[in-house]
């Protein structure tokens, strides 16, 4: 089989990497080699209508080729809840990566037996879900789920739940945490990790920054769960969504050094667990920017207008290196050498096209709601907040038109992924909140239609292969 070779993209190359699993979701066979992938050479009028040529050469060479994209649930139940379920959604469409959402019922139910991947976002799995939804069966759905060789990765509260220490959590990973019961005792803030294993640190640099919200510090010593990774660094305290900011004191005394990302030492648990959260797409930290006492509110009076416009522009859109590392752990896993199965499918309770119009009806109002709110601020923190604005709503103009107009093509699996999160979306958006939240809880459900977009372009360019 000749086969093209495709540069490794980096930690910000998320067009790549939708284009690497949208061919693994049409059969298309991919592999990875020593400096990216390999996709079959007739895929290559698709790389080159998408503008990805350049990041292609003739010829490759690499492991066998593997088949098909993983079976991924995403817990939704009302321990996690909306929007923390929803950046993981973001994530995996930014990597082309569609999923089921799995609520408390339909985990004790049985949904996990058409999954191959469990996701576990941060929220209050903290408590153990039994405990925490009121419904027997779902803990140990999901340790059967495990023993039957299902994986599982989990952020921040999704890591405490997999972890040792309190009644209810699932202790696949020989870890205890520092703070349990009292977990608020860290903080959030913006960090930087350094990734260790070099399977998780594939095409990532040194060190790449991510929120933390209160994730599991875990102390550094011996143990027989893989550290990963460790906290590296101190960026930025947050009090976006919680003023509740890390001290900058606890970060080197309790957590500088120790493990940022744990798996599971037994090969036959296959379980990566995050403490911070690379889930979160680079427009949180864009928030965090603009918080009460944030980087932008700080630095605005001191370098300007023009200064601070640049730093809120040039944050990432539909790419982070967190969604890398994701992408990394799901490949570490083994998740993209399974046979092909049937992938798993839930049908939304409504269809896309509806959800869309409602969807578009609601952010109108929600752009006028930042609007008021940025009217309150002083004169050149209105500026930028103004200017800010204006980018999302023309941006959110334009994405809805483009998915319109692909809709009616839309990989079922994906459409129906897309109009899951945003029928939650919706509601969340009229929900009061101060002027950098509320930013953020507009952007999510446009950053969840741009990815989506990106891959019915994709998916659209495959089409002749």
């Amino acid at each position: 089989m000749a086969l093209l070779a495709l540069k490794d993209p980096g930690p910000f190359g998320g067009g790549v990497l939708t284009f690497v699993n949208r061919c693994r979701a049409r059969g298309l066979a991919v592999a990875e080699t020593d400096s990216g992938f390999a996709v079959p050479a007739e895929a290559t009028p698709a790389l080159r209508a998408l503008g990805l040529g350049d990041a292609a050469s003739d010829a490759a060479a690499g492991e066998a080729l593997a088949d098909g994209l993983p079976r991924i649930a995403i817990y939704n139940g009302a321990a996690v809840g909306y929007p923390y379920w929803a950046y993981y959604a973001h994530a995996l469409l930014s990597l082309g990566l569609p999923y089921v959402p799995v609520d408390a019922g339909a985990v004790a139910a049985g949904a996990l037996d058409g999954v191959d991947l469990l996701v576990m976002p941060g929220g209050f799995a903290t408590w153990g879900l039994d405990r925490a939804e009121r419904i027997a069966g779902i803990d140990a759905a999901i340790r059967a789920f495990i023993a039957r060789g299902g994986a599982l990765i989990g952020s921040c509260g999704g890591a405490f739940y997999a972890s040792e220490g309190r009644p209810g959590w699932l202790g696949l990973v020989d870890a205890m945490p520092r703070f349990t019961q009292e977990y608020l005792s860290t903080g959030a803030a913006m960090l930087s990790i350094e990734v260790g294993d070099p399977a998780l640190g594939r095409g990532l640099p040194e060190t790449i920054e991510v929120p933390y919200y209160h994730g599991p510090v875990y102390r550094d010593g011996p143990r027989r769960a893989r550290v990963c990774g460790a906290f590296a660094g101190y960026i930025a305290p947050a009090r976006l969504f919680i003023d509740n900011p890390l001290d900058r004191d606890l970060f080197e005394a309790e957590m500088r050094g120790t493990p940022a990302i744990l798996a599971a030492a037994d090969p036959a648990v296959r379980a990566i667990l995050f403490s911070p959260h690379p889930e979160m797409g680079e427009f949180v930290r864009k928030g965090m920017a603009l918080a009460g006492g944030g980087y932008a509110r700080r630095y605005l009076p001191i370098r300007g207008h023009k200064v601070m416009d640049e730093t809120l522009r040039f944050y990432m859109k539909d790419d982070c290196a967190g969604f890398r590392l994701i992408h990394n752990a799901v490949a570490a896993l083994g998740l993209f050498a399974l046979p092909q199965a049937v992938p798993a499918s839930s049908a939304p309770a409504r269809p896309l096209g509806a959800v869309l119009t409602d969807l578009d009806a609601a952010m109108g109002p929600a752009f006028a709601g930042l609007r008021e709110l940025a009217g309150r601020e002083d004169a050149a923190m209105q500026r930028l907040a103004g200017a800010e604005i204006d980018r999302l709503e023309g941006e959110w103009t334009a994405v809805l038109a483009s998915l319109r107009q692909d809709e009616a093509g839309a990989d079922p699996l994906v459409s129906g992924a897309l109009a899951s999160v945003l029928d939650e979306a919706i509601p969340d958006l009229a929900a009061p909140r101060a002027l950098a939240e509320k930013m953020v809880v507009s952007e999510l459900p446009l950053r969840l239609c741009a990815a989506a977009l990106r891959i019915l372009v994709t998916d659209k360019a495959l089409e002749t292969c």
